[in-house]
């Protein structure tokens, strides 16, 4: 009888370290936002996905998701590491053998910057319910959250009537190649410029001296080094970001093509992110509205630096819009640059000019 009971006890602690040790093996754990970019307090699902592999009843698994603390939702948000703004949310499930269990999570995060979705911890408990062996599932699952919306209406009473005459100069000249007027060939001009009727008239043979029309582009320009600081500063950058997002929405609307570039550090971006070329079209613009969701206010390169890089694509033809947080960031000697190399003052816009 001693001999069946210590056999018996041998068995359960046997079975007790098994589960311990390998009571969560077979178990996959995978999250996903329902969109990788989204507006801020757009209604949205956080995507779990947990599956059991094996061929036995896995009766309790507690899941901490590690998720942004910033995240609103349904359920109760378990504060966790405050220092990286890390929240958890907590939940328990029973699985079948080989059960795939898919949940979705209403959420919604209400402002601009790129969050990320860390994996989580899952805890299973051991044989004897006296304890709990946890798992850590790394992940790293990103969602950009864009700035806020301008009315389109406002965004253009602040730029006033340069967009108007900026859409006016487009059609000045209608024709793609315009004739400045004649010289004598040289023999280094193709046959196609020759022109036959000055030839004529002439006596020898005259080329077309050609001109083509200016494409009136603009550089959309922000900058985010800013004399503002604590929350006032913060509100303006913001504020910044979003007349960004209206100015080139504008643009967009008046089929003005532009290019954007910026002195931020975009996350999650080796390359910086902080310039795209000239361009039009909902892709362009995606990809402006992205790196404008992405940007560290941190910056990484200086407003000189700014400067320098838009002076290097100026001529004439190109206007700029400078945009910056508050009125004591607009440096006239700098912003005068500009308009001597492109001939025209730059259009500068600021955060506070959202507040009028």
């Amino acid at each position: 009888m001693i001999a069946f009971l210590l056999m018996l006890a041998a068995m359960i602690a046997g079975v007790e370290f098994w589960s311990l040790r390998r009571g969560l093996e077979g178990v996959e754990y995978d999250v996903k936002p329902s969109k990788p970019v989204a507006e801020p307090d757009e209604a949205l699902q956080l995507i779990t996905v947990i599956t059991n592999r094996r061929r036995r009843i896995l009766p309790f698994i507690r899941v901490n998701e590690n998720v942004p603390d910033a995240l609103k939702a349904a359920v109760e948000l378990r504060v966790g590491d405050v220092s990286n703004h890390r929240g958890a949310l907590c939940s328990t499930v029973y699985m079948m053998p080989r059960q795939r269990l898919t949940r979705r999570t209403d959420f919604s995060l209400p402002e601009r910057g790129r969050y990320l979705f860390l994996g989580a911890t899952l805890e299973g408990g051991d044989f004897m319910g006296l304890s709990t062996a946890p798992v850590r599932v790394e992940l790293l699952r990103e969602l950009v959250i864009l700035p806020r919306r301008v009315p389109a209406d406002q965004v253009r009473q602040l730029m006033g009537g340069w967009m108007g005459e900026r859409s006016v100069n487009r059609f000045i000249m209608e024709d793609p190649v315009l004739t400045l007027g004649f010289r004598e060939y040289t023999g280094r001009e193709p046959m196609k410029q020759i022109s036959w009727t000055q030839t004529a008239r002439q006596g020898r043979m005259m080329v077309r001296c050609q001109d083509y029309t200016v494409e009136r582009t603009v550089t959309v320009m922000l900058n985010v080094h800013t004399f503002a600081f604590g929350s006032y500063g913060a509100r303006m950058l913001e504020a910044a970001f979003s007349l960004c997002r209206g100015v080139c929405e504008a643009l967009e609307d008046e089929r003005i093509p532009y290019a954007f570039i910026s002195n931020y550090s975009s996350l999650g971006m080796p390359d910086g992110f902080g310039e795209v070329g000239d361009g039009l079209g909902r892709a362009h613009l995606a990809t402006v509205l992205e790196g404008l969701g992405r940007a560290d206010c941190a910056g990484r390169d200086t407003l000189e630096g700014l400067v320098d890089r838009a002076l290097s694509r100026a001529s004439v033809g190109r206007g700029h819009i400078f945009i910056t947080p508050v009125r004591n960031d607009l440096h006239p000697q700098l912003l005068a640059r500009l308009r001597v190399a492109t001939g025209e003052a730059p259009l500068a816009l600021t955060g506070e000019d959202m507040e009028k």
